[in-house]
């Protein structure tokens, strides 16, 4: 029989959050597929059939840098250049994830997240037209100017809602302001 649900793969080494993950996708309408290793994860994506790539950033234990994660990603865009991929994070921090960002990720949602937005974040992911830069241009490591475009974007999308826009960046109301007017926006 054929499954229509679009099919998403998460890597994660914490069982407990593919578990919870698997809850909200299968209740939200995806196949969700759960693997704990990069190994396992590389194998299965090679087999196909993946809509969309949920991806840690850290697989060991204690490792908070992101480096392992953003490895993945770089070797599994490079494979499928078309793959929307959703970060989630929950140690590594902001920077991490725009890093992520620019290497090709879609969006990033922060652990532990709210279910409407991790679902929100999928949709968008999945439906966003492909974004293939034209020739990368060179990194650009600047966390003030990156933190700037990412407040931009989050208000942008919200309508300039300051309190939707403060959940969705994972911050406070009170911090948000503080970046709004550091960044004159």
């Amino acid at each position: 029989m054929f499954d229509a649900r679009p099919t998403v793969l998460f890597l994660d080494d914490d069982l407990d959050i593919l578990t919870s993950a698997s809850l909200v996708l299968e209740r939200g309408g995806f196949g969700f597929v759960g693997l704990e290793t990069p190994a396992a994860a590389r194998e299965r994506l090679a087999q196909g059939g993946v809509d969309l790539l949920l991806l840690d950033l850290n697989f060991r234990r204690g490792d908070t840098s992101g480096e392992a994660g953003l490895a993945f990603l770089e070797a599994a865009l490079a494979a499928t250049p078309e793959l929307p991929v959703v970060v989630v994070t929950g140690h590594s921090g902001m920077a991490i994830a725009i890093q992520a960002m620019r290497l090709g990720a879609q969006d990033f949602v922060v652990k532990p997240w709210n279910n409407d937005r991790f679902l929100g974040s999928i949709q968008a992911a999945l439906t966003a037209p492909l974004r293939v830069p034209a020739g990368l241009p060179p990194k650009d490591l600047n966390l003030e100017r990156s933190e700037r475009t990412l407040v931009q974007a989050a208000l942008t999308r919200h309508g300039f809602n300051v309190s939707q826009a403060a959940k969705d960046l994972g911050i406070t109301r009170a911090a948000l302001y503080r970046r709004m007017e550091k960044h004159g926006l």
